[in-house]
């Protein structure tokens, strides 16, 4: 089996700082792909991510040790199950986020992220004995209250906001019990991946419906094989930090994400955000606010 790394709790923060960052500026670059079905455009992401990663990881001169690691990981029928299982995950979670900004639903997705670190934490608890100071519960309860009420005020079935955070947060859960390297996790998720995606895309050319045409369209073409970019490098600093990171930490991270994205869907899309939705929102930062000086006070005196 290959080795489990050694938990590094900088590095896993400056992992989800990163990551959830790039996430949260996504929805203007998936608004680039508009001309292209949502399906279409995942199906992209995925093949050119395996371009890219494997050259990447060329060049670093970790090719060859990676793939002794991707033998070693195949062998074991439970490693390789809980891995299938992340790659559905992540992949239903990139439909769900492109979806939601070609349909006009940003701030419903931006608030669905914020939904993400409530069940992550809840997977900290449950699968890994994670415990909750009395302070931290504070701040999950207060966080747990405004989301809801968000959610209510919608006034219709929020599939957006509970897929986007349910996807997300069992796909960390589940990366954090491999605790595999990042590169070597991220490309056999894209190779378990590949022959849906290839199959999908050879399936448009066959009716003509593929948008990946240079000589046609070179603007959406080129947005296309360059999701391969946008979606790896992201990621990969996501599991750096679902490795490194307990989970209640890494979840309260990820509220950089919906932060970014709601502010995005209301002055980059022009959705509608009223002042009841800010007044919830209240609920949530006071709640991050509180789990994170806990975080801070447990960090310090730990050390």
């Amino acid at each position: 089996m290959t080795e489990r790394l050694e938990p590094d709790f900088r590095l896993g923060l400056t992992g989800a700082i990163v990551s959830y960052l790039s996430w949260g500026l996504m929805p203007i670059y998936w608004n680039l792909l508009e001309g292209a079905g949502s399906v279409e455009v995942i199906a992209h992401r995925i093949l050119w991510s395996l371009l890219f990663i494997p050259l990447v990881m060329a060049v670093r001169g970790k090719l060859r040790s990676a793939w002794s690691d991707i033998k070693s990981i195949l062998t074991s029928p439970v490693t390789a199950l809980l891995l299938a299982t992340a790659a559905c995950f992540a992949g239903l979670n990139w439909w769900i986020n492109v979806i939601a900004v070609l349909s006009g639903h940003v701030v419903e997705l931006g608030i669905g992220t914020f939904l993400t670190p409530l069940i992550s934490v809840s997977c900290g608890v449950l699968f890994f004995r994670e415990r909750l100071s009395r302070t931290k519960t504070a701040g999950v309860m207060l966080a747990m209250t405004g989301v809801l009420i968000m959610i209510v005020s919608f006034g219709h079935f929020p599939w957006i906001s509970l897929g986007v955070s349910a996807t997300w947060g069992i796909y960390g859960a589940l990366k954090k019990k491999l605790m595999l390297d990042a590169w070597v996790s991220i490309l056999l998720e894209g190779l378990m991946m590949m022959p849906v995606a290839l199959g999908y895309v050879f399936w448009l050319s066959s009716i003509g419906e593929n948008h990946f045409l240079p000589t046609v369209n070179p603007e959406l073409s080129l947005c296309l094989a360059g999701t391969g970019i946008v979606a790896s490098i992201p990621l990969i600093f996501f599991t750096i930090a679902a490795v490194n990171l307990p989970m209640n930490v890494l979840g309260f991270c990820q509220y950089i994400s919906p932060i970014l994205t709601l502010l995005l869907g209301i002055l980059f899309f022009n959705e509608r955000f009223g002042w009841g939705e800010l007044f919830t929102l209240l609920f949530i930062w006071s709640g991050i606010a509180v789990f994170l000086l806990a975080e801070v006070h447990e960090h310090r005196k730990a050390h």
